[in-house]
């Protein structure tokens, strides 16, 4: 491990943040209004529950391992060929979740403020800055995040506050209108979101301190908010039959700000916290792709995260329509999201145990 490319405890919670949050805030929003209505921010709030009773496993993971790369252990445990076939699916879900991240972007930046621009040269230009950011160390990375996140809170807090007019927060009421049932189905969406603080453990061999339970659990109430607040804005905002209609729920709030009577249309501002969200979480999924490639030779590494962020971009130019991305969206991405890193964490635990158990047997020969 290169002790100069690691960051504290802290730099990883606020890396999550921006990473996981985009997905948390944006793209979970309009399945969780489609499947929960009204309801939905009853799924955000039964998701805590549910991700603190799997927080002990990650921890039990990171106790065991602490600064010794995931990827590597898979290898001194499974041995090199079963080992490249997992690092393999890893890798290309990683490439997947990049395209998806990258989509819904081109889509948004089409309908907001570049109709008539090619979505392709959108594509190039954003994959290629997140290869650049991603081939670069994980210090920079922490540190250009620190600062885009500032902004991105400071923005967050302006549109809420500026929009608290239009607020009716009736609309929240009758609570369980349709039964339980619209709850339960909205929580597997909310959940393929928080559950990436799984990144944790793939990044636990650039970081300089042990990871504590405070860090799990602080990185999961802020995307928990990161989620709640424009859930429930929207709902009390536009009413949660509206709200359900839209696109991109968060961002239509913005619309709506004005102050005073010549100061408005400062949805500009949203730009900067779309692309520095997405910047952070494609770039993060590349590394931890270039993390994951078993190659020595750091400029072979970078040559083919070239190849495979243009992959990335390229998979956005599939002809589907958006209708049928959302359904996709809805129906299987995020589902399958949630099944992917929860399933990783039970076979990385028994990856652990083995590990644990067969370090235990060499000090005993010694």
């Amino acid at each position: 491990m290169q002790k100069f490319d690691t960051v504290s405890p802290l730099h990883i919670v606020l890396l999550l943040v921006t990473a996981i949050g985009i997905k948390t805030h944006v793209f979970v929003i309009s399945p969780l209004l489609y499947t929960s209505g009204r309801d939905a921010w009853l799924s955000v709030l039964l998701t805590i529950v549910l991700i603190l009773m799997w927080i002990p496993l990650l921890m039990y993971i990171h106790k065991k391992t602490f600064q010794f790369s995931l990827f590597k252990l898979m290898a001194e445990v499974l041995g090199t060929k079963v080992t490249n076939v997992f690092l393999f699916i890893i890798i290309t879900y990683f490439v997947f979740l990049a395209a998806v991240a990258l989509r819904e972007t081109i889509t948004w930046t089409t309908i907001a403020y570049l109709p008539e621009t090619p979505q392709v040269l959108v594509s190039l230009i954003l994959i290629i800055l997140c290869w650049f950011l991603a081939s670069s160390s994980f210090r920079i990375m922490n540190t250009i995040n620190v600062f885009l996140l500032l902004f991105i809170i400071i923005f967050g807090f302006f549109v809420s506050i500026a929009n608290f007019q239009y607020k009716d927060y009736s609309l929240l009421l009758p609570i369980l209108e349709h039964g339980y049932r619209p709850v339960f189905e909205g929580i597997i969406y909310q959940a393929s979101g928080v559950i990436e603080i799984f990144f944790f453990l793939l990044l636990q061999h650039k970081i300089n301190e042990p990871l504590r339970f405070r860090h799990f659990f602080i990185t999961l109430i802020l995307l928990i908010l990161l989620t709640l607040g424009p859930l429930i804005g929207s709902i009390i905002e536009f009413g949660p039959i509206e709200a359900k209609k839209q696109r991109f729920p968060p961002y239509e709030q913005w619309g709506l700000v004005s102050i005073g009577t010549y100061i408005e249309h400062v949805d500009f501002l949203s730009i900067y916290q779309w692309l520095s969200g997405i910047f952070i979480r494609i770039s993060l999924l590349l590394f931890i792709i270039k993390e994951a490639l078993q190659i020595k030779d750091d400029r072979k590494k970078n040559i083919i995260l070239l190849f495979l962020s243009i992959v990335a971009g390229a998979a956005v130019m599939v002809p589907i329509t958006d209708f049928q991305f959302t359904y996709l969206l809805r129906t299987y991405i995020l589902p399958i999201s949630f099944w992917f890193f929860f399933c990783s964490s039970i076979i990385i635990c028994i990856l652990t145990i083995i590990y644990s158990r067969q370090k235990r047997g060499k000090s005993n020969e010694i």
